[in-house]
């Protein structure tokens, strides 16, 4: 029932040829909106992959994440 749903979604829209005013802006506005939350987890998660990648680095790094509840997410450079 969901295909048959999505395939008529799709039909419908590839049989539309009007296109109304603002269309076009309104579809660059929309993806510069969903770009912002990727770009921010992006930036989240380069710090959490660059202490993991030092902590299985360290000599002692198998010992780092072993405490319960601790790991590389915190742990840190001492920076």
């Amino acid at each position: 029932m969901a295909q048959a749903l999505a395939d008529a979604a799709v039909n419908s829209a590839q049989a539309h040829r009007v296109t109304p005013p603002g269309e076009r802006r309104t579809a660059e506005l929309i993806r510069e909106l969903a770009a912002g939350p990727a770009a921010g987890r992006a930036r989240l998660k380069a710090p959490e992959d660059e202490i993991e990648q030092l902590v299985t680095a360290h000599p002692d790094g198998a010992l780092i994440p072993s405490p319960a509840g601790s790991g590389a997410g915190l742990t840190g450079d001492g920076d």
